[in-house]
């Protein structure tokens, strides 16, 4: 089963603090941070109370995954996922759509990325992050199927499900999880993607008995 490991620019992207959940969710930039060798604040969604007002931060994580190389049509595909202990709060998460790094990996996470993502378009149903000590396998749907024989990469954004997905203004003071990024020593906690892709079918002649001849490409009995 082929393996395709996350690109080392995969990173997260914080929305900053806002005096209202609209405009934490909705921010059209933020705060981009490469992992570097440390693990980040991946899918987490922050309700500060303060002067009067509730302030609100969202965190949102971006990846993307060479799949130039594929030529046929993929049958199955399986994220897989390290998430880390530091978990609060309602922290499932989903994968959507994403049109960062360029939209073909061509550029660095920026700030503006923070929005280059489509709610509409998802990759997985709700993930569970409760698993902390090995990879969680994620299955990616027909979807991200399409996309990765169809592009010659995959992005996607991973963000917080109750709150980010579902647009809810949180309840939880405090939502995190964090993961683990392509940065980190080594791949064997790297994001990746295992696919399997469809056998293609093998054409044949079948021919009973008697005589046959092939002039200019066709067959003559």
């Amino acid at each position: 089963m082929p393996s395709i490991y996350a690109n080392s620019a995969d990173g997260t992207i914080n929305s900053g603090i806002q005096t209202g959940w609209a405009d934490a969710r909705g921010a059209t930039t933020g705060t981009a941070a490469t992992t570097g060798a440390t693990e980040q604040e991946a899918i987490s969604v922050y309700k500060f109370s303060g002067r009067g007002a509730d302030q609100f931060r969202v965190h949102r994580s971006f990846f993307w995954f060479d799949t130039s190389a594929i030529s046929t049509t993929v049958s199955s595909a399986t994220l897989k996922l390290k998430f880390l202990t530091t978990r609060e709060g309602s922290a499932n998460a989903i994968v959507v759509a994403s049109t960062a790094f360029g939209g073909d990996g061509g550029s660095t996470l920026s700030d503006g990325d923070f929005d280059a993502l489509d709610f509409g378009t998802t990759y997985t149903s709700e993930i569970d992050t409760s698993n902390t000590s090995t990879y969680t396998s994620i299955t990616l749907n027909a979807t991200a199927l399409l996309a990765m024989q169809n592009q010659d990469v995959l992005i996607i954004a991973l963000i917080n499900y109750a709150y980010d997905y579902n647009n809810e203004e949180p309840e939880d003071a405090t939502t995190r999880v964090k993961v683990t990024f392509a940065d980190q020593t080594g791949t064997s906690t790297d994001p990746v993607i295992e696919y399997t892709a469809a056998t293609p079918a093998i054409p044949f002649i079948g021919m009973k008995s008697g005589k046959y001849k092939i002039v200019a490409g066709k067959i003559k009995i």
